[in-house]
């Protein structure tokens, strides 16, 4: 057996170890790996304009524009932006979405909380039912606003009173579905509509 155990030898390679992490100079917020792998790319900017006309020193390129999205279904192009014209507008002043509003355009505008909904209210008021809830119409031959209930079970109310057939709308009135109250601002009218300015 002393032989055996002189002819045997077991050779056990051991683990290297990992260096140690080098440690990150407090000005330093990135690896250096990670300053390979990331890119920062910089707009050439125009000519500084002078001083006192733009004091953040930023370019027309650079300046943040904020896009919001429109309330109606569909995007109008161009060439049909006339197609669909605002005629005023139901501004939230009470309840879910305080502050928001809808459009409204020539025809019929159905009021609810579902997608598809010309004047679309889906701020969390689940008591304004989900189609048609209530229907607001322009009628631009007399140049007339017209306010319906939409038939569900939960009511449409014009100020303090149900609205049970159709009510004329002049402006400024108060129209009150579920917990939400809305304001109404026409645009046309008797003294205007898109009719005279066209042609």
């Amino acid at each position: 057996m002393e032989d055996d155990h002189e002819k045997t030898r077991l050779i056990r390679r051991s683990m290297p170890q990992p260096p140690p992490p080098t440690p990150r100079s407090p000005s330093s917020s990135m690896e250096e790996d990670d300053l390979e792998k990331t890119r920062i790319l910089s707009r050439p900017t125009t000519e500084p304009e002078a001083p006192g006309e733009n004091p953040f020193g930023q370019s027309e390129d650079d300046k943040t524009v904020i896009i919001r999205p429109s309330s109606r279904s569909r995007e109008a192009g161009p060439d049909d932006a006339m197609a669909d014209p605002l005629v005023g507008w139901l501004v939230i002043i009470a309840g879910p979405g305080q502050g928001n509003f809808a459009r409204l355009g020539h025809g019929m505008n159905s009021i609810g909380r579902a997608e598809g909904q010309r004047c679309r209210l889906d701020f969390g008021d689940a008591e304004i039912s989900r189609k048609v809830h209530a229907t607001i119409t322009y009628d631009p031959r007399g140049r007339k606003f017209y306010l319906m209930h939409g038939g569900g079970q939960n009511l449409t109310y014009l100020g303090e009173t149900p609205v049970l057939q159709p009510a004329q709308l002049t402006g400024g009135e108060t129209i009150s579905l579920g917990k939400t109250t809305l304001k109404f601002i026409p645009l046309c009218g008797p003294d205007f509509d898109w009719s005279q300015q066209q042609g």
